[in-house]
């Protein structure tokens, strides 16, 4: 399992280049970061509300996912 601790200090990271370049749209910093060797049109161009939509979603499915997996341990 990866470290938890890695979280808070990449979202650091993430939070100090995002507020040096406010008009950036998340994907669009992230793209540019990392500077993929092929296009990545959908996380570019992708509008920070529409993302914030999807990671709502994607933690409401994966938070039932957890459970159900949790409670198949037990």
């Amino acid at each position: 399992m990866r470290d938890p601790a890695r979280i808070d200090e990449i979202l650091a990271a993430l939070r100090a280049a995002w507020q040096e370049s406010p008009d950036l749209r998340l994907g669009q910093l992230i793209v540019d970061a990392v500077r993929p060797t092929q296009p990545c049109p959908e996380v570019f161009h992708v509008q920070d509300e529409g993302l914030l939509e999807r990671l709502t979603e994607y933690h409401e499915t994966m938070g039932g996912a957890k459970q159900v997996m949790d409670s198949g341990r037990n």
